[in-house]
């Protein structure tokens, strides 16, 4: 599976706004739509202090949700670190389990590894790409990136799951960056790529990042934006990008901070919000707690279709819900549909941004 120049890559996890985000998106987007899954950590109950799942039944029904929701599309799929190491219920390790499951649907799914992966995952993931034949991802952090020793890594990591580097996807994950000055950062990050040698020997590389803060406790009532930093600086990155060097693909962790935990929602009133990404920012309507007037949505909703920045709502699943919502012909249902409707539009819009663009890998 190679990346052609006008593909995205949304990380996510595989929670419901998630993937009913990725299910609902029109058939063109999913064709252009190479997900970098996480199967998340388990969810906390903070009432009985205890996990809400053991972890047997919250990895269990991924193989089948997977091919409901993405069907044969290829993706990326990882584990959470919480959880990566924990045994299933019959003693096998989570990737084993899910890939065996995942491979009775014929899935086109990527098994993705972290740069130190433990011994063990890295003996069950290359028992994976020996039998599947696609490769896998190894996903390097930035500060693992510029190290001087990063290349050595790269390759002994390959090397491990007895792979090529023809047949290694390199994903750069930025995490949550100070992506200001562009400039500065993006010639420091041009620099470590660098020293990684050709960026043609692998077999797709990209850069996934953030600008999306990890609450939204700071964002103003009513109407307030946030700069698309993420993506911003990718275009000064690639315009800063030597001649004859690799462009790397863009990913992004769409809305949801990569670090977000879940939070004991009995001490906490989450506020009602929609988060609209546009071309160079996320248009953000927060209002009071949502649980206390879920009605509020519709104002959000109409604020957004009045703002001169609504992009019409046939032009996503997530945008015909505002435009409906906005007029009472949708409810303001509940917060994971909300994180499901600004998610669907979100890839829409970068894969627009993108097409645009006509930024060349």
């Amino acid at each position: 599976m190679i990346l052609t120049k006008d593909m995205y890559v949304p990380a996510l996890r595989w929670r419901q706004g998630e993937y009913q985000a990725l299910a609902r998106l029109a058939a063109a987007a999913k064709d252009r739509t190479v997900p970098y899954i996480t199967i998340p950590e388990v969810e906390f109950d903070f009432e009985l202090w205890q996990p809400k799942k053991t972890v047997q039944e919250h990895v269990h029904p991924f193989a089948a949700r997977f091919n409901a929701k993405w069907g044969q599309r290829p993706a990326w799929v990882g584990v959470h670190p919480s959880i990566s190491g924990e045994p299933m219920g019959d003693g096998r390790d989570i990737f084993t389990y899910v890939f065996e499951a995942l491979r009775a649907f014929q899935a086109n799914a990527i098994p993705a590894v972290p740069l130190d992966a433990s011994p063990p995952m890295v003996a069950s993931v290359g028992a994976i790409v020996a039998t599947n034949g696609l490769g896998a991802a190894i996903a390097v952090r930035l500060e693992d990136l510029m190290k001087p020793d990063a290349r050595m890594r790269i390759e002994a990591g390959a090397a491990s799951l007895r792979l090529s580097l023809d047949e290694v996807d390199l994903v750069i994950d930025l995490g949550a960056p100070n992506f200001e000055p562009y400039d500065a950062f993006a010639g420091a990050l041009i620099a470590a790529m660098r020293r990684l040698g050709d960026l043609h020997a692998f077999r797709n590389l990209v850069v996934i990042g953030t600008a999306i803060p990890e609450t939204f406790k700071d964002v103003a009532k009513g109407a307030d934006q946030l700069p698309r930093h993420d993506w911003l600086f990718y275009q000064v990155l690639l315009s800063k990008i030597p001649a004859g060097m690799r462009q790397p693909n863009f990913g992004d962790y769409t809305i949801v901070h990569p670090e977000f935990k879940a939070l004991d929602m009995r001490m906490i009133k989450a506020a009602g919000k929609l988060v609209y990404t546009t071309p160079a920012a996320w248009e953000v309507r927060k209002g009071g707690a949502f649980n206390d007037n879920r009605a509020q949505m519709h104002g959000h909703c109409a604020s957004i279709v009045a703002s001169g920045k609504f992009n019409g709502a046939g032009y996503s699943s997530g945008d015909d819900y505002i435009a409906k919502c906005a007029v009472h012909k949708e409810g303001p249902s509940n917060q994971t549909r909300w994180k499901e409707v600004a998610i669907n539009h979100h890839i829409t819009h970068v894969l627009g941004d993108l097409a645009t663009r006509g930024a060349a890998p």
